[in-house]
């Protein structure tokens, strides 16, 4: 009755397996992800165009849409979409050309990394660092 009841223990080859299957998971999510950014999954084709987003609230947004030359404000929240306005295609500010996912990222990345050593000279005092929080506060 002592054997039956006792736990087997979890073995190093068990773990191992564990971390291959993961392994082996997250590569084809990967290979899936790179499939379908080529074929165009997820991005907008056509005569419809996602001008501009903006965030209003958690569940709330509002778009700039184009479409056939027209360009329209649609609100999208936890009801169904409504046009808003029209507006003139002409004056809306035209951004540049779509720059590829994580772009800034990598132009924040290099800014950082390439940021000039300040060296201070013998007999200088340095600067008080600003608090954390406090700049902008509006005084």
């Amino acid at each position: 009755m002592g054997d039956a009841a006792q736990v087997p223990g979890i073995g190093w080859s068990s773990v191992a397996l564990s971390f291959a299957s993961l392994g082996v998971v997250c590569l084809v999510a990967w290979g899936a992800l790179r499939l379908l950014a080529g074929r165009g999954v997820g991005r907008a084709t056509g005569a419809i165009k996602v001008v501009a987003r903006c965030p209003l609230e958690p569940r709330g947004s509002v778009y700039v849409i184009e479409a056939a030359g027209r360009c329209f404000l649609v609100g999208v929240g936890e009801g169904p979409m409504a046009v808003l306005a029209e507006l003139e295609p002409d004056k809306l500010p035209r951004v540049e050309a779509a720059r590829p996912p994580g772009a800034r990222f990598a132009q924040v990345l290099a800014r950082v990394l390439t940021r000039p050593v300040v060296k201070a000279t013998p007999g200088a005092v340095p600067a008080p660092a600003p608090a954390p929080g406090i700049e902008g506060d509006g005084r």
